[in-house]
Order: C-alpha cells, then sequence, then structure tokens
C-alpha cells in the first residue's frame, strides 16, 4: 500500500469573482517579494484557496475579501522573511527532529486517512507502523512537516534570545499594584474663553515682545495690483483682458522710467511690501513667490522682475523698493499670532489669581462644592499610577507623586505643571500585596516573559521586512478599500 499526503484543492466560488478585477493577463505583475515573483494567475489560484479556507461555509462580505487579501499578502511576505532567516542559518533542522516532530504532532491530514483508523478514530499505532514500513511516505510526511516545524523552531528561536528578568518583573508588578483613585481639580485656564484681550493690548504684548521679530537683510517691493479673482463680476472676462493689457502696459514703462512715475502718469495706486529677507517663503501681502525673493537678493534696487501672476489670480507688477540692514516684522502681520499669544497669557495670569484667591478662601471641606460651583472641572481619576498618563490630563508626574503620598480622604497639596494647576482628593488607595506576589510570582514571571518575547519577535520581524524589497501592485487587480458612501 502507498499513501500520499492529501492537498487543499482550491475551488473558486463564483461570487468571489465580483471582487477580483475581470479577468486581467494571467501573467500581469500583482507582486513581488525580495526575489519571488506573484504572476497574476498564480497569486489569484493561491487567494481563492485561502478565500475558500477562510469561508468555511460562511458567505464572507466584501470587507472580509479585502482583510483576508491583506492577510494573505502579508502571510506571503512572512513566509519569505522566514525562508530567508533560515537560508541564512539562523536555525538548523535535522531529519531526527523532524521524525520526532511528525510522531508527535501528526498533521491533521494524516488523521483522516481510513487506514490510520479504528472504529472512526485515528490509531496512532497504525500510522507508526506505516512509518516504519513505508519510508517513502516517512519521507513524505516529513517533507510535508518541514515547513511549518522550521518556522516554529524559527519563531522559538528568537523568542528565546530574550529572558525576563525576575527581579524587573518582580519591579514592575510592584509598581503596577501600587495606585489610587482621586477626584482630581483643574484649574484650566483655557477654560476662560470670555476672558480676551483688545487690539490695545495685542499691540502693547507685541512691544513687549519686539525682539522676536528683529530680522537682518530685508528687502521690500514696491507693488501694482490687479485684482484676479473676478469670477463674480458681470464683465469678468472683459476685466480679465483689461488688467492683462494695462499690467503689460504699466510693466513696459515702468522699464523706461521706473513704477513709481509710471503708476502716476496711468493712475494707478501702488503700495509697498512689508519688509522680508532671504530666508523667508513668503512675502507679506504678495504671497508665496520664492522666485521674487531670490531676484530681490541678486539684484539692484530699482530692479523690475517680470510680472508676477499670483496664485490667487492677481496680476502684480513690482520694483525691488529698498534694502535696510534690520527691521521688525510688522505687528498687522503679526496681529492674530499676537492676539492668541496675548489671550493665553492673560487667561493664565487671570486664572493664576483666581487659584490664588481660591485656596485662601476656601477650604479642603468646600474645595468640591466651591469648584462646582465656579463651574471647574473635576476629574474622577480611578488608577493613578507613579508615572502613568491621567486622562484627559496628560502626564504629570508631579500630580502622581502628590496623590500617591496623600492619605485617603485627604487633598493633595496644590499642585502647578505649565500654568494648569491641580488639588486632588484622595479617594482609594491600593498597595501591593507580596502574600499574592508570593503565590502567583511563577505565572507573572511567565506571562512578563510571554509578553516580552512576542514583543521581540515582532521587533525582529519588522527589521527583518525592511531589508526586504516588496512590490505591491494588488491595487491594480483587487479592491483593497472599503469605498466610503456619499
Amino acid at each position: 500500500m502507498k499513501y500520499k499526503v492529501p492537498t487543499l484543492l482550491a475551488i473558486c466560488l463564483l461570487w468571489i469573482m465580483s471582487l477580483i478585477s475581470a479577468q486581467p493577463d494571467p501573467n500581469a505583475l500583482v507582486g513581488k517579494i525580495g526575489d519571488r515573483e506573484y504572476k497574476y494567475k498564480k497569486f489569484n489560484d493561491g487567494f481563492k484557496a485561502y478565500l475558500q479556507y477562510y469561508s468555511k461555509g460562511k458567505v464572507l462580505t466584501k470587507q472580509d475579501s479585502i482583510r483576508l487579501n491583506n492577510q494573505y499578502w502579508e502571510e506571503l511576505v512572512g513566509i519569505y522573511v522566514y525562508d530567508q532567516a533560515i537560508k541564512a542559518g539562523k536555525i538548523k533542522v535535522t531529519d531526527a527532529e523532524l521524525e520526532a516532530e511528525i510522531k508527535k504532532n501528526v498533521p491533521a491530514e494524516i488523521k483522516q486517512i481510513k487506514d490510520f483508523q479504528t472504529n472512526g478514530k485515528f490509531d496512532k499505532a497504525k500510522y507508526e507502523q506505516a512509518l516504519k514500513e513505508h519510508p517513502d511516505f516517512k519521507r513524505e510526511v516529513m517533507n510535508y512537516s518541514r515547513d511549518l516545524y522550521s518556522y516554529n523552531k524559527l519563531i522559538k528561536t528568537v523568542k528565546n534570545e530574550v529572558k525576563a528578568n525576575p527581579d524587573s518583573v518582580k519591579n514592575a508588578w510592584l509598581k503596577e499594584n501600587d495606585y489610587a483613585s482621586a477626584k482630581i481639580i483643574h484649574f484650566d485656564y483655557n477654560k476662560l474663553t470670555d476672558i480676551n484681550v483688545t487690539d490695545e493690548e495685542a499691540r502693547i504684548f507685541y512691544e513687549a515682545h519686539k525682539d522676536e521679530f528683529k530680522r537682518e537683510n530685508g528687502r521690500s517691493y514696491l507693488v501694482a495690483r490687479f485684482a484676479g479673482n473676478l469670477s463674480k463680476a458681470e464683465n469678468a472676462e472683459q476685466q480679465a483682458k483689461e488688467n492683462k493689457t494695462l499690467s503689460t502696459a504699466l510693466f513696459n514703462r515702468a522699464k523706461e522710467i521706473g513704477l513709481q512715475k509710471a503708476a502716476e502718469e496711468m493712475n494707478i495706486t501702488v503700495e509697498e511690501s512689508p519688509y522680508f529677507n532671504k530666508q523667508d517663503q513668503i512675502i507679506p501681502y504678495i504671497g508665496r513667490a520664492p522666485d521674487l525673493i531670490s531676484f530681490a537678493f541678486n539684484n539692484p534696487v530699482g530692479s523690475i522682475p517680470d510680472i508676477f501672476y499670483a496664485p490667487t489670480g492677481d496680476i502684480l507688477v513690482v520694483e525691488l523698493k529698498s534694502e535696510i540692514p534690520e527691521y521688525y516684522i510688522d505687528f498687522e502681520i503679526k496681529k492674530q499670532e499676537m492676539i492668541i499669544r496675548a489671550n493665553r497669557a492673560k487667561r493664565m495670569f487671570t486664572m493664576d489669581n483666581y487659584v490664588q484667591d481660591f485656596m485662601q478662601k476656601e477650604t479642603p471641606e468646600t474645595y468640591l462644592a466651591a469648584a462646582t460651583r465656579d463651574s471647574i472641572a473635576i476629574i474622577e481619576a480611578e488608577k493613578v499610577l507613579a508615572d502613568n498618563e491621567i486622562k484627559p490630563l496628560g502626564k504629570i508626574p508631579a500630580l502622581n507623586t502628590a496623590i500617591l503620598n496623600t492619605p485617603v480622604g485627604s487633598f493633595t497639596p496644590l499642585i502647578e505643571n505649565e500654568k494648569h494647576w491641580y488639588l486632588a482628593l484622595v479617594t482609594k488607595r491600593q498597595y501591593p500585596d507580596l502574600t499574592l506576589w508570593e503565590k502567583n510570582k511563577k505565572n507573572i514571571i511567565a506571562d512578563a516573559e510571554a509578553k516580552l518575547q512576542e514583543d521581540h519577535l515582532n521587533q525582529w520581524y519588522l527589521e527583518q521586512r525592511r531589508k526586504v524589497q516588496i512590490i505591491d501592485n494588488r491595487k491594480n487587480f483587487y479592491e483593497l478599500q472599503m469605498q466610503m458612501k456619499l
């Protein structure tokens, strides 16, 4: 009797074809992983078999097909990564290992062969007898199991490159089980949206910070602007033609007598741009104009560059007006930034005063009621560790430390962090129980090591994957993302 290992037949489901592009060239390149090419027929046949395997009698949705296509591709990448590592000698697999493996872990397909069953159940003795009496069959089963065994050995080898340190695991466990719950009063200046500066206060703020806006080696342009956004004008087309004609005439005349005189002759208004320097990308009142900036620093005052057609549609005729050793960016240019910054400073100042007044007037017994009365946020923090983030506040080490060092039923001292202030009422305290550690430490260390090794395997895999040259053309043959319905 001769035994053969059954193979999985790829069954083409009719509905799958709606998810696959209309019969591309069988030899079209779907992708390449390292030196392995996947032509359409090869990839598609494998993908259909993959879909059939995962459908298991249920109807797969379009989203399922997309997910499984990506999963199938990543498994092909993974197989290549593992094969390369094995080829490079990361592990060695001997026949003795494989022989032991096929006896210990009998392939599921083998168990279905009726000759290895007794009363409808797999009979291991019959199977091992066949291995002994039929060397070709044993070799076939070994080859069938080789890849899976090799991959599992590789994974185990990589994982075993790291081991958990029991002392480190214990320290982490102690920290994880040393926590508190608290009600945190958050004095947040950002909530004071009704506190705003006047234009004059914004200007005063600008003057106080003026040195920030000092620049060296400035240039400015004299500008004649012909408005380009004419789409709503009744005679937009005619006006655009006139603008082009007029700007060309002005440009030509300015070349002869200068822009200022030419504009006066033609009764056209000109204005001087604010100063800019060589590092700028944008010229105030003109916009993004790297060519004009380059021109300004490579030509003398009075030079006229070509007519500038702005992205807005405006047509600009300009002349290099002046240069200056140093200048300050004008307040009007920075006005909105100054308002934002000055508002922030004013709100900080207001909240600072409020907090100081709060601490003088209120007592621990009235803190929560007073905060509620004044619409100050109160956050329920369920598990505050020594160094975790308190949502939605973020990571504030001083606050965590204060909470853990404060008895239950008491408030922490006032904590200030980046002009935010906090008071916390500790409502619960949990300390690590060393008897639980002693009772469960074996499992705790094992779990920690499993996670450490899994993380190491993932990192190793990503590093190896980055070394692989991958061409992924699947989007040309398959729909790989769900289309949003409008």
